[in-house]
């Protein structure tokens, strides 16, 4: 069964304006480093090429694609379906069964060493793979079968890229990135739980106009979205959340610059950075949410009712125990999630006069946030 017949790409016949368009391929272009006068180039390429694309589905939630195809201005989910000939996808592609499993193939055959494969999801390896299998093969045939054929490998998301939530402990799967499955040398992570799909679509808009993909920094992340840390880049809208457990100082990407939909990204909506753009997150930044980050969010809301024992008279019977130093030395760490959680994760103190007055964070912030 051959490949379905390209068709050029044309932005005003999908909705999109050119002026619209124009800016998108703009900020295409400076994101990559490129002069801003590289946009119309940038718009030739996407309206003209059309390379064929096999994307693959494993171990995943679907969250990848659902942030792709939720995409706004202008559009972004049309450019990518467009200016891609994009011949299988399990998610949203019409044929099933053996018919699917055919065009898989047909294009892989076809197309070897032209094609571009994007990954979505870890593949499960425990066992010789029997823990993911899609038409009666492993998933971890398939990758062995179709993915080495493939010109470029783009690992979209991070569980394609490192493993992500399918490879934390204890991983009884045996989950991994494609990377590590692999070991290619034409693999392009685009990690990000979700990923931005800006940084697909730049990385995509490099290859065409460069006939390359982008440099890549040592984790195999396009240097354009990943050279520099989440903490160098944000703005800090709330005052630095580094106390709240934010990971931004020792996480590599571009979300506060280029913000999901162009509107915003998780600080800005009044959570700390997670880190999901790294290897190991799940395992290596957990727990991702402290007490400090509790009682941000039990304090600084404008429309909170004071509690009538949030006084001193309230916090001494604990704080002037005899009991509080032991207690103290022996939680070590854990003390305040043990002693203070009751308190700070319910009603009993959600009033803007809380205990964050006192427990102050490093950098902590006492804006109040808008409901």
């Amino acid at each position: 069964m051959p490949p379905r017949t390209s068709r050029l790409f044309d932005p005003e016949a999908r909705g999109i304006s050119r002026r619209a368009f124009l800016k998108y391929c703009g900020a295409v272009a400076v994101a990559l480093g490129m002069e801003a006068s590289m946009a119309g180039s940038i718009a030739r390429a996407l309206t003209s090429a059309k390379p064929q694309v096999v994307w693959l589905n494993f171990s995943e939630c679907t969250g990848c694609s659902e942030s792709l195809l939720r995409s706004e201005g202008p559009n972004v989910e049309s450019i990518i379906f467009d200016v891609l000939n994009l011949n299988y996808h399990e998610t949203i592609m019409a044929a099933a069964g053996a018919r699917a499993t055919e065009l898989l193939e047909a294009t892989a055959a076809q197309y070897a060493g032209q094609f571009i494969c994007v990954v979505e999801g870890s593949i499960p390896t425990a066992q010789n793979g029997v823990f993911g299998t899609i038409g009666g093969k492993t998933m971890l045939s398939i990758a062995q079968s179709i993915i080495p054929k493939a010109k470029y490998v783009i690992s979209f998301g991070t569980c394609s890229s490192y493993g992500g939530l399918a490879a934390a402990a204890p991983n009884p799967t045996g989950a991994k990135g494609v990377s590590a499955v692999l070991g290619l040398s034409n693999i392009i992570n685009i990690p990000g739980c979700p990923p931005n799909p800006f940084n697909l679509v730049s990385t995509l808009a490099n290859y065409l106009v460069a006939g390359q993909m982008p440099a890549l920094d040592s984790k195999g992340r396009p240097t354009f979205a990943y050279g520099q840390t989440v903490h160098a880049q944000c703005t800090k809208p709330y005052g630095c959340l580094e106390g709240y457990n934010c990971k931004g100082k020792t996480t590599y990407g571009n979300c506060p610059t280029q913000k999901f939909n162009g509107e915003s990204w998780c600080v800005q909506v009044e959570h700390q950075c997670i880190g999901c753009t790294e290897p190991n997150f799940w395992d290596a930044n957990a727990p991702f949410y402290n007490t400090m980050w509790a009682s941000m969010f039990a304090t600084y809301r404008k429309d909170a009712q004071a509690h009538p024992l949030n006084n001193a008279a309230f916090c001494t019977p604990c704080h002037g125990s005899s009991t509080y130093s032991s207690r103290k030395q022996q939680y070590g760490s854990t003390f305040a999630t043990r002693m203070h959680s009751e308190h700070e994760m319910t009603s009993r103190l959600n009033t803007n006069v809380g205990c964050a007055n006192c427990h102050t964070a490093p950098g902590g912030t006492k804006i109040e946030i808008d409901d």
